[in-house]
């Protein structure tokens, strides 16, 4: 009964969230991009500040130099020219640094993502009534709230920040002006690395927030899971990349037991079959890894880098390959024909060990 009210009591599948992907529909922060970006404005000021003052000290001697000179209209272009240049020369690299920045946060929360349906027109947004609900959503009453919450805390730092050097500030009126600049500038870092470290705050506070809420928007009923597993059991290509995963696995795990293997059968090329015995520990000799071409090949090249022997037994190595499987013992049938090959090999560790 419970399974099929419709109750949204379960995560996310795979799938659903790989379908909310292609649909551009991810969890991510924008805080946490916006936190981000001060703290790097703030390094990035610090980096290039040598560089403003001097540039901004270089424009503020220029314009001390047309002190009671006419202003033509030359000299005010020139003037309006060293303003933009330095205006660009401040501005532009600290808009470069924070662009690359937002794009690097951004997949690094999400990964590449790139769909064109949150684009498509959506006539449910037009609806005055969804409208009204998501006004007072609880997703949106919390936003408001982080809203109101930076604004208030960002107005009482600049106020601490101005109330702390008040006297300073009083006394720049008195100073030059790249005095009173070194101060203002003094006075603007404060203010933003203290922005940046409450920013940091919420972000990170925010980034979980904002998973477990898209969790939660996007939990499915038992139903809905059933649907979809049996939606998928029946796709070709799912079975398909099934299969090709599982082979794959399978053939991790054995070439990882290749170098156990005390001898490699091989027809030479086409086929390698890898067997252990250990007399103390085993009935009869196993199968550990067996493959053709590609696989046989990969085979032989480990069997070569950890010294294990590869004897060529071309009838036994197809019947061998045909009739096991990995893990399994070799049939009764090739008792014999296994027994002298291991004999041969054992016989050869103990020339080496003799030489």
């Amino acid at each position: 009964m419970g399974e099929d009210s419709g109750e949204k009591t379960e995560e996310p599948t795979p799938h659903k969230l790989s379908e909310l992907r292609k649909k551009g529909q991810v969890s991510k922060s924008k805080d946490f991009t916006s936190a981000v970006i001060v703290t790097v404005a703030y390094l990035a000021l610090k980096i290039f500040s040598p560089g403003i003052y001097d540039r901004i000290s270089e424009i503020m001697f220029v314009s001390l130099d047309f002190i009671g000179i006419e202003l033509t209209f030359s000299v005010a272009i020139y003037l309006l020219g060293q303003v933009l240049i330095t205006f660009f020369y401040v501005i532009i690299p600290l808009l470069a640094v924070n662009l690359v920045v937002a794009i690097i946060v951004e997949f690094l929360q999400v990964g590449p993502v790139f769909s064109l349906d949150p684009l498509a027109p959506n006539l449910g947004k037009l609806n005055p009534i969804e409208g009204f609900k998501k006004m007072f959503a609880l997703k949106q009453f919390v936003e408001l709230l982080k809203s109101i919450l930076k604004m208030g805390v960002v107005i009482w730092i600049i106020y601490y920040v101005l109330a702390e050097d008040f006297i300073l500030i009083l006394l720049a009126q008195e100073l030059t002006p790249i005095q009173t600049l070194i101060i203002a500038a003094d006075l603007m870092f404060k203010i933003i690395i203290r922005v940046a470290i409450f920013y940091l705050i919420i972000a990170i506070l925010d980034l979980f927030y904002q998973r477990a809420e898209f969790i939660k928007q996007n939990k499915m009923s038992k139903k809905e899971i059933k649907d979809e597993y049996k939606r998928l059991e029946g796709d070709p290509l799912v079975k398909q990349r099934q299969r090709e995963t599982q082979m794959q696995m399978s053939q991790g795990r054995q070439m990882g037991a290749v170098p156990d293997a005390d001898v490699v059968v091989t027809n030479p090329i086409f086929i390698a079959v890898a067997i252990q015995y250990k007399p103390n520990k085993m009935m009869a000799p196993k199968i550990i890894a067996k493959g053709k071409r590609l696989i046989a090949s990969d085979i032989r090249k480990i069997a070569e880098e950890h010294f294990i022997p590869i004897v060529e037994n071309p009838p036994l190595a197809r019947n061998l390959y045909d009739s096991t499987q990995p893990g399994s013992d070799v049939p009764p049938i090739y008792y014999k024909a296994v027994a002298q090959i291991l004999a041969f090999v054992y016989k050869l560790k103990q020339k080496k060990k003799l030489q």
